[in-house]
């Protein structure tokens, strides 16, 4: 079960979490396939490298923390540090304040982006280690989220 394929794709590429409109999360997510974003999380975001994982931040959504994704869309605002094994792009409502590490990177005309981008290939990011974020290292625990599930220890304000 756990390790297989389907469709020549790993476990967990089909799947897709949401957190919605209106939610608040705190803490850190760790997620399999894809992870839209459209409320507010505080902490980091996480998954593992060569999962196919995709973090959508639409437009309203806001993130302070940093991300670890293959790909990472952004339509919102993101304060932290991305690390994206394939992709980053960051389209004309989205705002980045941090620095990308990434093997491509699209910034589209209106976009805002202040921060550092350093380009590598897909290898180097797999062998560099620099996929694990510094801010996992206070030992707080990640939250999971796979299919339509965020799971873990939730503090709602407001």
């Amino acid at each position: 079960m756990f390790g297989n394929r389907r469709n020549g794709k790993p476990d967990g590429a089909n799947d897709i979490g949401l957190l919605g409109t209106d939610s608040h999360f705190e803490g850190a997510i760790r997620f399999t396939g894809t992870l839209r974003i459209d409320g507010t999380v505080v902490g980091d975001i996480l998954s593992e490298p060569g999962s196919g994982s995709v973090l959508v931040v639409n437009k309203h959504a806001v993130v302070n923390g940093n991300i670890v994704s293959d790909s990472v869309l952004v339509s919102g605002r993101i304060e932290g540090n991305i690390t994206a094994l394939e992709r980053v792009e960051i389209f004309r409502a989205g705002f980045l304040k941090g620095d990308v590490r990434t093997a491509d990177i699209m910034i589209e005309g209106g976009a805002e982006f202040e921060g550092y981008c350093h380009m590598q290939d897909r290898e180097s990011a797999l062998l560099s280690g620099s996929r694990q974020p510094p801010a996992l290292a206070d030992g707080k625990q990640a939250a999971s989220a796979s299919s339509a599930e965020v799971s873990a220890e939730r503090a709602a304000t407001g």
